[in-house]
């Protein structure tokens, strides 16, 4: 036992060394460091949330679709702008978003919390929220804009009632924008945020100073114009809104009145804290329940006393919406706007409550989930092949664009009909010279024309929709202005896929060389 304990004394040692400031930072740099190298040597392909993120990047646009403000795009349109449509760029973006949310984390809980190994735990419990730590690495890219203002919004307001200079109030202004520009939620959390501040006098003072309220207003005058585009088409909007709350989310045994839709925020809650909340109350419900007698620091009850009632709030705003609305399904990713819940959680617990070796032991599983998630990516590369439905992070793009460029098609415009886990245009286009992407994935979005315009290629996904041809020769496609012409060259591109040598998927096209309507 004196060994298994020595030995284990080790990797807690080395947790504990993450609340040094610059050891914690360079880990995180590290790991994302390690994700994107993953990425580029085992996976070819993109994720859809980056398929997405490089048809965006072919502009700067207002709007890019109705479901999100446009700030992915933009950051994927300044990415080609220095580098060119790379895959590369793209996954840096989502990387680089995940490692400034931890810093953020890092600096709010600092700020809350006294004790320093409890701030770095709860900068790094997001690694136990399954949405955040494993399934970001590949999806959810909208919502890691809208946690790195979401945390930093938190910080600064903590940092704020502490030190209410005018400097911190205008790092204020351009974070308001960017969450107010990253997702449609982030508007009403930070309401919620405000009118939970004014219940809690140390908070009440950062909101009652005319200078938040400067901020407040530059935000929105940021975000105004995108938000501009939105209102001018609302009825679009709404329409795509409903879409996505109310049709995309069906449940399995639907509630029965309104008081079960609203209590399906907080199963939503519970399913999207997963595992963190089982592992903080068996790391820490023992230094919790001292607070029977045990009084939290003066300094961490305004944190509890704000968090715990922006919380309640939020929650009771999700619930209050669904039952009038009448959904009948919360998705859990929707809550990733309960980021900042392991500072609320942390701030709980008494300074001195808890050993170092307890809070070691938790940051070292901590750690091992996301070494976990690190393996779990990189295992992609073997397992995604095994059924194909699904593999578009190992699709051979490189080998399909070759054959393409084989048949004819050096640049113009490429119509990507795309099935919901294939995204052929955009991982094509990082292969080809100037070429454009139009995909019915995406059909708000126009790229714009090319300066010298070419030839115009349709692809779709030829194994699992073989009836795709046929529809095209039967009804108009909107990019040509016509069915498919007889005089179309139609083939398909067939390869390997990397490492595992198995079929990839067949890729069916139709090529007019000299292009046709809107598509040369």
């Amino acid at each position: 036992m004196s060994r298994l304990l020595s030995f284990l004394d080790r990797p807690i040692a080395a947790a504990l060394a993450l609340s040094r400031v610059r050891v914690f930072l360079a880990a995180v740099a590290l790991y994302y460091g390690a994700g994107w190298l993953i990425r580029m040597v085992l996976l070819s392909g993109s994720s859809g949330d980056e398929a997405q993120l490089m048809l965006y990047g072919q502009s700067f646009a207002l709007g890019y679709d109705f479901g999100n403000p446009p700030v992915a795009g933009w950051l994927a349109a300044v990415a080609e702008w220095v580098v060119g449509p790379t895959l590369g760029a793209t996954v840096a973006i989502r990387y680089g978003l995940l490692a400034l949310f931890f810093a953020a984390m890092l600096g709010a809980a600092r700020d809350a919390i006294a004790d320093r190994r409890l701030a770095v735990a709860a900068a790094l419990s997001p690694v136990a929220f399954w949405f955040l730590g494993w399934a970001s690495l590949t999806v959810y890219m909208d919502s890691l804009a809208l946690i790195v203002a979401l945390a930093t919004t938190v910080w600064l307001m903590l940092r704020l009632s502490r030190l209410p200079t005018t400097a911190g109030f205008l790092c204020l202004l351009p974070v308001i924008g960017l969450g107010l520009l990253s997702k449609f939620s982030y508007g009403p959390v930070l309401v919620l945020l405000i009118l939970s501040a004014l219940a809690v006098p140390r908070m009440r003072a950062v909101v009652a100073d005319r200078r938040f309220w400067i901020a407040v207003a530059g935000g929105v005058i940021l975000a105004a114009p995108a938000h501009g585009y939105v209102l001018a088409q609302m009825e679009t909007w709404l329409a795509v809104a409903e879409a996505r709350i109310l049709d995309g989310a069906i449940a399995a045994h639907p509630p029965e009145g309104p008081l079960e839709r609203g209590l399906l925020a907080l199963k939503a809650a519970f399913d999207f804290s997963l595992p963190l909340l089982p592992l903080f109350v068996l790391f820490f419900g023992r230094a919790l329940w001292t607070l029977r007698t045990q009084a939290l620091p003066v300094t961490q009850r305004p944190v509890v006393l704000w968090l715990g009632l922006w919380v309640v709030l939020v929650l009771f705003s999700l619930g209050l919406a669904m039952a009038v609305a009448g959904v009948d399904k919360l998705r859990e990713h929707y809550l990733f706007v309960l980021i900042p819940l392991p500072i609320l959680l942390f701030a709980l617990v008494p300074p001195g409550g808890v050993g170092g070796r307890v809070v070691g032991g938790y940051l070292a599983v901590l750690c091992l989930l996301a070494v976990t998630a690190l393996g779990g990516l990189a295992a992609q590369a073997m397992v995604a092949p095994l059924d194909c439905s699904k593999c578009r992070l190992v699709m051979p793009w490189s080998d399909y664009a070759g054959q393409l460029r084989a048949a004819g098609f050096e640049r113009g415009t490429i119509v990507s009909f795309d099935s919901p886990s294939t995204d052929a245009g955009p991982n094509l286009r990082r292969h080809l010279e100037t070429v454009r992407v139009w995909t019915n994935k995406r059909p708000f979005y126009s790229p714009p024309p090319l300066a010298e315009p070419g030839g115009c290629v349709v692809v779709w996904n030829e194994t699992r929709y073989p009836a795709t041809l046929d529809s095209l020769r039967a009804a108009p496609v909107s990019q040509i202005g016509e069915p498919l012409p007889a005089h179309a060259v139609v083939g398909t591109l067939t390869a390997d896929l990397p490492l595992t040598g198995r079929p990839a998927p067949v890729l069916g096209y139709a090529l007019i060389a000299e292009g046709i309507g809107g598509c040369r």
